[in-house]
């Protein structure tokens, strides 16, 4: 894929938050200044994604957005003291090694991420996106129901 400008992302920025000019220019400055780690590629990915907002020439990502934040937020889910319950199960029959189920996954991260249930869901779907966790039979997003859903490190 081809490396975005600095025009380029502010056009991506005007569009898609609907700003002004000066605005999206202002955020892209912002992201440079608050995050030099990233290159615009990943600015322009997470405002496709819906996962930044520019309010009060105030940039604000979504919750766990940066690899860095979602990598310790993984870490704290598989814990076996503190995590989500990871275990075996059962459906019809077929039994699913290693799994967790997806609505026992919201309420973890709405309790011990202090994440509202949208957030929450967006969380894990970011996840799923971004190949951390999948559906065992990888037929469903990520969604806040009894589906079985694996970390690809319990493969």
């Amino acid at each position: 894929m081809v490396s975005k400008t600095k025009v380029e992302t502010v056009a991506v920025a005007c569009l898609n938050l609907k700003i002004f000019y000066s605005k999206a220019e202002a955020l892209v400055t912002d992201f440079n200044n608050l995050y030099p780690q990233y290159d615009y590629e990943s600015l322009v990915q997470w405002i496709l994604a819906g996962d930044v907002t520019y309010v009060d020439q105030k940039l604000k990502l979504a919750p766990y957005v940066t690899p860095e934040a979602l990598e310790q937020l993984v870490t704290q889910m598989r814990s076996s003291s503190a995590g989500i319950s990871i275990k075996d199960r059962r459906y019809k029959l077929k039994v699913y090694p290693k799994c967790f189920i997806g609505n026992e996954a919201v309420d973890w991260l709405i309790n011990n991420a202090n994440l509202t249930p949208h957030e929450a869901i967006r969380v894990g779907q970011r996840m799923l996106e971004r190949h951390i966790i999948h559906h065992v039979l990888d037929e469903q997003d990520f969604e806040n129901n009894h589906f079985f859903y694996r970390f690809y490190v319990d493969e």
